[in-house]
């Protein structure tokens, strides 16, 4: 079973990113309607496109690109989160964000092979920007990491 998480994990990040970039670009629709978004200066539907293709992206390899895949886990707690106070505040609840936010969240988690380098611990700051970075052979070999 663990030599398919690998794969699992790519498919959940190239699914999500499908997703988000999907439902963003259906979101011209009610944007051309309403641009309360544009007023800070942006456009919400674009930002979810350039989200969904960069977690379609970095799915190609998830653990070279660990922010993203933080990304990904932010943004189901955040759906999760919008989802329950939407409820609670108007009565409107989407089953299927919710559902979809939660299995997309804890699949990450769960499939993410090195667990200390997807979670923010404050005493280790050299895991906050942690990623590996592919060097072409010429440039310094092996793998880098990132620091700030």
């Amino acid at each position: 079973m663990a030599k398919w998480n690998p794969l699992a994990l790519k498919l959940v990040m190239w699914l999500m990113g499908i997703l988000i970039a999907a439902g963003s670009a259906a979101g011209f629709i009610g944007g051309s309607f309403f641009q309360f978004d544009q007023s800070f200066g942006v456009t919400a539907s674009v930002a979810g496109i350039a989200f969904g293709a960069g977690l379609m992206i970095a799915g190609f390899d998830p653990i070279a690109n660990v922010s993203w895949v933080r990304a990904l886990v932010i943004y189901a707690i955040l759906q999760i989160v919008y989802q329950l106070f939407a409820w609670i505040s108007i009565g409107r609840f989407d089953l299927i964000p919710f559902v979809i936010a939660i299995i997309a969240g804890a699949l990450s988690v769960f499939l993410y092979p090195n667990k200390p380098e997807l979670f923010l611990y404050p005493n280790k700051p050299e895991l906050w920007m942690a990623g590996t970075m592919k060097m072409p052979s010429g440039m310094g070999g092996g793998m880098a990491r990132s620091k700030m």
